[in-house]
């Protein structure tokens, strides 16, 4: 009877647990609900077939009374009687797997309660949320204490003009004047081609450079439209059979090779195809073509110019048109190219390699040794440039007396201009009376190379910088009109190079022209990325410029704002 009420109590808490789960209001319940009920309806029927099969005599239970327990306090002795355990009923045995299958629904029952009590927690909402707010109500608001400190870099105190900025765009490039007018009769096809160049533009100039064995061409002051009038002469020259004739079939070529490096990349390709197809298999036309694809190489950036370097010497190393001195030459350009593109010991083993084709140059012939002695000499003054300013003035020392000894077996132009250029970067980092002497060993070959038209304009910018290098020298006073009078030399001998505009603006600083050093500042900052040496001197021309009595104020607000935006860029 206690089993059965056992059983009972189960089957009525498992009845319980799925009536309380069928009130939880949850759609997703409902056939859960409705599967616990016909198993409870099934376990219903289970008890009762269970208890109609064993049936309970009651009277039989009322009528054996319990027997009383005796009333002294002494223990009874009873003989030990060995008794076999009682076999389980047989209803017992019947009824295990209605006992399993109560536990089971007694599971489930837990399960149901604690899965409806969490859902009805994730319902609950926060009515009334804490907050800290009313613990600051009564506090004033804390104000910064702003503190100014100076700059350097604080302009001076000017109204400044609110006018629109232009952000640095950069001005469209002069073409120079338009060359609408025709050809003068007295110079007719039949004149010297040489007269008919040099009349072309007076602004612009065509050279040719080198010697017979190592010709180039040099263009000086050029535009676009001076250089489409050049090739407009050199093709109607072209077709005669003359002096003039093959000098014009020789420099058809390098003059379009120069006018197709401001080309896009692809024009340029398809403009050196067809230079290649006419040149054919001469020594000077497959040398012009490495240069050009250097220049087309130099245009790239980051690893696709390393890779196309590794590849265009890859090339040439199995082209037997590689062994003529011109593209020999020509390969020394790529392999310093390369190394001015690497650092450390990768640029070392380019400047090695190049070595390696200053001898296979010298041991050509004379003419040729005395061209790879100059070469060499370049190749140590770019490994000069891979050092620290600290180390480099044993590689300047070694390519001043390979430069010394290349000028005197031959003068040259441009071997005394990189004579002065050696000498000016040694005086950079020689001791004062070095100093001096090299500044003036220097300048002496400027002197020298100012002689050639050609190269004249270089020759003026590396005097200018020499100039400036010898005032800088402890013990020696600055010669301001000195270094005045070269920059107003060099910008009227013609367009000036990129790398002297800072100087030029400089030398107009020194002079006392503030405002031309401003302006200069300012365009060079237009056309290339400020640098801190420009931001800085442009900065101290416009504060001499504030300085002075008669000055253009609303041009100095300007200048100043277009300073603010340079000095924003770095």
């Amino acid at each position: 009877m206690r089993d059965r009420l056992v059983v009972a109590r189960i089957a009525c808490l498992v009845l319980l647990a799925s009536v309380t789960g069928a009130c939880g209001d949850t759609r997703e319940e409902e056939e859960q609900r409705s599967r616990h009920a016909r198993q409870m309806r099934d376990v219903a029927r289970m008890l009762d077939a269970m208890e109609a099969s064993q049936p309970v005599d009651f009277a039989t239970i009322m009528e054996a009374p319990a027997p009383d327990r005796p009333k002294t306090t002494r223990r009874i002795a009873t003989p030990y009687v060995h008794t076999e355990p009682p076999a389980p009923a047989a209803w017992a045995i019947a009824g295990w797997p209605f006992i399993a299958l109560g536990g089971v629904g007694t599971g489930t029952a837990a399960m149901l309660l604690l899965t409806m009590s969490r859902r009805r927690a994730r319902r609950r909402t926060v009515e009334d949320a804490p907050s800290i707010a009313d613990h600051f109500a009564d506090r004033p608001p804390a104000s910064p204490a702003w503190v100014y400190k100076r700059s350097a870099y604080e302009t001076p105190d000017l109204h400044m003009t609110g006018q629109p900025v232009d952000l640095l765009v950069p001005p469209p490039p002069d073409d120079g004047p338009a060359i609408d007018a025709p050809m003068p009769a007295s110079i007719g096809p039949r004149g010297d081609l040489r007269e008919r160049l040099s009349t072309a533009d007076p602004l612009a100039t065509l050279h040719l450079v080198g010697d017979e064995r190592f010709p180039d061409l040099r263009c000086s002051g050029t535009t676009s439209v001076a250089e489409q009038a050049w090739e407009d002469i050199l093709v109607a020259q072209a077709h005669h059979d003359d002096e003039d004739a093959r000098l014009a079939r020789w420099l058809l070529p390098a003059l379009r090779m120069h006018r197709a490096r401001d080309l896009p990349q692809r024009d340029a390709e398809r403009l050196l195809i067809t230079i290649e197809k006419d040149a054919g298999e001469e020594p000077h036309g497959f040398a012009r073509s490495i240069r050009f694809r250097l220049a087309c190489i130099g245009r790239l950036s980051g690893a696709n110019r390393l890779f196309a370097s590794r590849d265009l010497l890859a090339r040439l190393a199995h082209d037997p048109r590689c062994d003529h001195p011109l593209a020999l030459d020509a390969c020394i350009d790529v392999q310093l190219a390369w190394a001015s593109w690497l650092f450390g010991a990768a640029a070392a083993t380019r400047l090695d390699e190049a070595e390696r084709y200053c001898d296979r140059l010298a041991a050509i012939g004379p003419d040729a040794a005395m061209r790879a002695l100059r070469r060499r000499g370049e190749t140590w003054l770019h490994r000069a440039s891979t050092r620290k300013p600290a180390e480099r003035l044993p590689d300047l020392e070694r390519a001043q007396s390979l430069l010394d000894d290349a000028h005197a077996r031959r003068a040259e132009a441009e071997t005394a201009l990189l004579v002065a250029r050696t000498a000016q970067q040694r005086a950079r980092l020689l001791v004062a009376e070095e100093a001096a002497a090299a500044c003036s060993h220097a300048l002496l070959h400027a002197f020298l190379a100012e002689h050639d038209p050609a190269w004249r304009v270089d020759a003026l910018a590396c005097r200018l910088d020499i100039q400036l290098t010898y005032d800088a020298l402890p013990e020696h006073a600055a010669q301001a009109s000195v270094t005045a009078a070269l920059g107003l030399s060099l910008e009227a001998a013609g367009p000036v190079p990129s790398t002297a505009r800072t100087a030029v603006a400089e030398a107009r600083l020194r002079g006392g022209d503030h405002a031309g050093a401003a302006a200069w500042c300012e365009a060079i900052c237009r056309a290339d990325a400020a640098e801190d040496r420009v931001v800085r001197l442009w900065q101290d021309a416009c504060r001499r410029w504030a300085d002075d009595l008669d000055h253009d104020a609303a041009a100095l607000a300007q200048s100043l704002r277009q300073l603010a935006i340079a000095r924003s860029t770095l």
